[in-house]
């Protein structure tokens, strides 16, 4: 057995941390970069990034390091600061074992200590998280929900995309897909850029579907005086998906972001929960009704008829979000909900889900005549098999 050999991108290894230190202005994701982070870590090490504080890293990076349970560090007079939770620790090997502390958000709790900067000249978004499950077939394509969400926020569409940045491919589905389906059973993640939108891409590829999860931010036209609207385009997308896909859940935030959608090692203002998607396959698993909310609640059914997903209004532009969003995880029960979100979804939902995402109805078009199985336990689209092609709007 040969002796291994350290990845270039690493300049110190300790006990603890493989150390990797960038003094860029913008830290992208590098090929290099992508690489270090898609292999594991030896001896339980932690991979950190240091930099200075006048760094800041793009949304790509920021996602594969998360994805990697990486650390990114940032050096400070007294120390360390974790530059996504904004925890300060005295030493690398701290940072590299530090873990956010357990505090709900409020309107006027910043979670970063007093003495970080505050952001300057930042703009208004919107961040959507969410997670799709789609048929294995043949005609089935990715990044629908890249593309509609991102034309309700602001008319926007993406341009390119890659594994690393700068992204050299051009936006093309059908492409993104066969890339997907090539690396199976390993996951996918890609990064998406367009005009005043930027996303972050994780696919799973199984004999049992594609699971999807999009974490997108764009900017909104007309900032906060834009907001609301922005909204409410955006709730009218996420209820048209709930009808040509299967969307299991999704969160919108509005928030102040740099321009370029980066993030820095600063105070930003507390995000504002605003919309909450609990989609059809979530409902369905957790046996969801009207009743479940109380009458307080403001809740759209929407979706197929046979398959009902539950829409939430939480926050707006001058109204914090949070109590609207607390209430419905508590209606729902917030640690059931946690046990559909946990990935892989394909995995967590193997038995009564398996059967949906392959079918996709009673019958699909796509699905041999004879499927067998049971149908009490298949979900019924008979009444819906105009919209269920996956491959043009999923």
């Amino acid at each position: 057995m040969g002796t291994p050999i350290r990845h270039p991108l690493i300049d110190e290894i300790t006990e603890r941390v493989a150390l990797v230190e960038s003094r860029a202005r913008v830290i992208r994701l590098s090929p290099a970069l992508a690489d270090l982070l898609a292999r594991p870590v030896a001896l339980g090490r932690t991979l950190v990034l240091l930099t200075p504080e006048s760094s800041r890293v793009t949304i790509g990076l920021r996602s594969a390091l998360v994805a990697a349970r990486a650390v990114w560090a940032v050096v400070t007079a007294d120390g360390y600061r974790d530059g996504i939770t904004g925890i300060d620790h005295h030493t690398l090997d701290e940072a590299a074992a530090g873990h956010a502390p357990d505090i709900e958000p409020s309107a006027d709790f910043d979670g970063l200590p007093p003495s970080i900067s505050a952001a300057s000249e930042v703009t208004t978004q919107l961040s959507v998280d969410v997670t799709l499950l789609h048929r294995a077939t043949h005609d089935t394509l990715l990044g629908g929900a890249v593309e509609s969400i991102s034309a309700a926020i602001g008319g926007y569409r993406p341009l390119a995309w890659g594994l690393s940045e700068p992204l050299e491919k051009s936006w093309d589905r059908w492409v993104l897909t066969q890339d997907a389906r090539h690396r199976a059973p390993d996951p996918t993640r890609i990064i998406v850029e367009g005009e005043h939108v930027s996303a972050a891409v994780t696919t799973r590829v199984t004999d049992r579907g594609l699971e999807e999860t999009v974490a997108l931010t764009a900017d909104v036209p007309g900032g906060r005086a834009g907001l609301d609207a922005a909204i409410e385009r955006l709730r009218a997308a996420l209820g048209d998906l709930t009808r040509t896909s299967l969307p299991t859940f999704a969160l919108v935030l509005a928030r102040e972001g740099e321009a370029d959608r980066s993030f820095r090692p600063v105070t930003y203002p507390p995000p504002n929960p605003v919309v909450l998607l609990i989609g059809a396959p979530s409902v369905r698993r957790l046996d969801l009704g009207e009743n479940t909310f109380a009458p307080s609640q403001d809740v759209d059914v929407v979706g197929r008829p046979t398959l009902p997903a539950f829409l939430l209004p939480l926050g707006s532009a001058d109204r914090s979000g949070w109590e609207a969003l607390h209430d419905a995880l508590d209606s729902v029960g917030s640690e059931r909900l946690t046990t559909l979100v946990d990935e892989p979804l394909l995995d967590a939902w193997e038995g009564d889900l398996h059967e949906d995402i392959d079918r996709h109805g009673d019958p699909h078009p796509h699905d041999h005549p004879d499927t067998g199985g049971d149908a009490s336990e298949r979900l019924d689209y008979r009444d819906d098999r105009d919209g269920l092609d996956d491959g043009g709007d999923a």
